[in-house]
């Protein structure tokens, strides 16, 4: 767990995003609860001095991904792993999926054997985006997927890098703040249960 922790510190907070949008605020309660919020006054007065501010960047959303979803609300049961975050998603509607739920991450970033799932082309020209990694920096493809459904919550049109952050091949990805800033978010440890609310 080590390893994945400082590879995402490493990789992930050098991530560029096109736009910039609201910060997202982390905050832990009494009983040591790790919540996440858009909004300062969400945050009960006691614990606003120890909240930590996150930046957040997101891609330009189309006009159909904006439209409001058949679901406002969800919430997931998630895998913990070390400090990692796992949860459940459907990619474009038919590929199984486990994500890495990353607030430092610009981009979501799926595997190479999803990709190929998903029968994603990597051998023509695609765009590409510089990332930092132990070994250097990395050229990564960026690519559109049609869909990213988590808990019934679904983001159209969402672009994401293809590389391979993780050694275990059951993790498919991570969910970057380009999906996550479209919720309101809340991770509750104590029950394993990601709280998503669309915005």
């Amino acid at each position: 767990m080590r390893f994945y922790a400082a590879l995402l510190v490493a990789l992930l907070f050098s991530l560029p995003g096109p736009s910039v949008a609201a910060d997202i605020l982390r905050w832990v309660d009494e009983k040591g609860v790790v919540h996440f919020t858009d909004n300062l006054h969400n945050i009960p007065e006691k614990f606003r001095a120890n909240a930590t501010r996150i930046k957040a960047r997101e891609t330009p959303r189309s006009e159909e991904a904006s439209k409001p979803a058949f679901f406002d609300k969800a919430s997931v049961p998630f895998q913990k792993r070390g400090a990692v975050v796992i949860v459940p998603a459907t990619i474009n509607e038919k590929a199984a999926a486990k994500f890495v739920v990353d607030t430092g991450a610009s981009y979501t970033m799926i595997s190479q054997a999803i990709a190929k799932e998903l029968e994603i082309d990597l051998e023509k020209k695609l765009p590409t985006i510089p990332f930092q990694t132990a070994n250097g920096i990395i050229q990564a493809p960026l690519v559109i997927l049609g869909s990213i459904d988590v808990g019934g919550l679904q983001v159209k049109d969402l672009t994401a890098a293809v590389h391979d952050v993780f050694p275990d091949p059951g993790i498919s990805g991570l969910l970057g703040l380009n999906f996550l800033s479209n919720f309101r978010m809340d991770i509750d440890t104590q029950n394993g249960v990601l709280h998503l609310e669309k915005k």
